[in-house]
């Protein structure tokens, strides 16, 4: 066992005022003013029984650390002084006062970050024990997940294990050491919430943003606080910052081409998915650096086609639609204007099934499920949805009535009868395109959609007609 003890007997003439003595001097006597480590322990009538005192001490600091290598600071000295009056220092507080101003030092070592010491533990191991707990919980997160590979782990501040000889009350366990690695040394203010109090005025006589009381308390609803209830005015905060390195595979979608021909064999205004496309897929491999787990860079170091996307192709109709010979024909509007009762009415699917029953050229009788307006249609065409014309003059003046005496886009719910089958569908009232009829003051068609019809232009089903199909379906 290595102890350290200097020992200085100093005499001079000093005069001392204040100190509590146990033992009353009679008349002007001399005394000796002890000091340990420049701290004045007490006045005594011999230097010798502080020394007695002081050697008991010492030998009772090293039964208490017997085993340990330690090291005893205590430098004494005396100062010589004539008292006239008052009280010397008793054995059992002279004792007590050697003993708390007396240092005990052992080797310990220091973790410590950015040249500063944080904290000290007794052996290499037990800091190393702490650093790597600190970094272990990153470390897990990254192998945990399943498409990434931990390819370092370090600190970014410069964290090193630096032995030193530090007083011995100030060495902690691991446990202890962990904690003030990751949550720092500072004490954790708080304030308890009073009556009227809101986040911000509590930030504002704190100095603090509302953002920072958040932080500092996740499980916090700042509309909720009331009084009684405590906060924390700081997070705790970490002395290291822990840098992780990972190599993350995750595969991507490569989205298809769209190719768009030209054909004869289609009319124009008709689309034709010759080919569907498929997505391709390609596996992305990327170097991602946290810190504390959170991400804050990602570099691109490789990419693999793991499957080659299918363009689509897409037909576009190029050919002049031939001019019917009944085209020019005048109708005669069918007298049955009696409205279309809504029992039996289905939502007919428009593929297969509504396409099949209301075929093009055939003649509908449609009712408008808001007023019960009833009218007639020809459908002219159409392949994802019926493009059609009112049959006659008297029709398209009961399609403007319908729309408050214009033409419009917007999407009414109508129901629409062929051969006795009464289906669900929707109706925009705005000419465009061309037509086949004369003298139904109509200049172009309109659309029907039926139930999974869809647009010609985009090939999707429009949500707005078939909510309309709902509504005259009753649903």
């Amino acid at each position: 066992m290595k102890k350290s003890i200097a020992v200085l007997v100093m005499v001079c003439f000093f005069f001392l005022t204040g100190f509590a003595y146990s033992e009353e001097m009679d008349g002007n006597t001399t005394a000796y003013v002890m000091y340990v480590n420049d701290v004045e322990v007490g006045v005594l009538k011999s230097a010798a029984k502080g020394l007695s005192v002081y050697d008991e001490v010492i030998e009772a600091i090293n039964e208490k650390y017997a085993g340990q290598q330690i090291y005893i600071g205590a430098e004494v000295y005396f100062k010589e002084t004539e008292m006239y009056s008052g009280l010397f220092t008793d054995e059992y507080d002279l004792a007590e006062n050697i003993q708390q101003v007396v240092e005990v030092k052992a080797d310990a070592f220091a973790i410590v970050v950015d040249e500063e010491p944080v904290c000290f533990l007794k052996t290499y191991d037990e800091a190393l024990e702490v650093l790597e707990r600190v970094k272990s919980s990153y470390r897990s997160m990254v192998e945990q997940s399943e498409n990434a590979m931990l390819e370092d782990i370090g600190f970014k501040e410069n964290v090193e294990i630096i032995p030193q000889t530090v007083l011995y009350s100030s060495i902690v366990d691991i446990d202890k050491a962990f904690k003030i690695v990751t949550t720092g040394v500072a004490e954790i203010q708080e304030y308890e919430i009073k009556e009227g109090d809101t986040l911000w005025n509590i930030a504002r006589q704190y100095d603090l943003k509302v953002s920072d009381i958040e932080a500092a308390n996740p499980e916090l609803n700042p509309e909720m606080i009331k009084p009684g209830q405590k906060l924390k005015l700081q997070a705790p905060k970490s002395l290291v910052t822990v840098v992780t390195r990972e190599k993350v595979t995750y595969t991507e979608e490569i989205p298809f081409d769209t190719v768009v021909k030209n054909t004869s064999n289609l009319y124009k205004g008709e689309k034709k998915i010759e080919q569907q496309g498929q997505n391709g897929q390609k596996q992305i491999e990327v170097y991602v650096t946290r810190e504390n787990g959170v991400e804050v860079s990602r570099e691109k170091i490789g990419e693999t086609v793991l499957k080659q996307p299918v363009d689509q192709i897409e037909l576009i109709g190029t050919k002049i639609r031939p001019v019917s010979k009944t085209s020019n024909r005048n109708y005669t509007r069918p007298s049955d204007l009696t409205p279309i009762s809504k029992n039996g009415v289905e939502m007919t699917p428009w593929f297969g099934g509504a396409d099949k029953i209301f075929t093009r050229g055939s003649i509908a009788k449609v009712i408008h499920v808001g007023t019960g307006l009833t009218f007639y249609v020809k459908r002219r065409g159409g392949t994802n949805h019926a493009d059609c014309e009112p049959l006659t003059a008297a029709d398209t003046a009961v399609i403007k009535r319908i729309y408050g005496g214009s033409f419009s886009w917007d999407r009414e719910p109508i129901i629409v009868q062929v051969n006795g089958k009464k289906m669900a569908a929707s109706m925009n009232g705005m000419p465009h395109g061309g037509s086949t009829l004369t003298n139904n003051n109509f200049p172009g068609h309109f659309c029907i959609h039926f139930y999974g019809s869809r647009t010609h232009g985009t090939n999707k089903i429009d949500p707005d007609h078939q909510a309309a199909i709902k509504v005259a379906a009753g649903k």
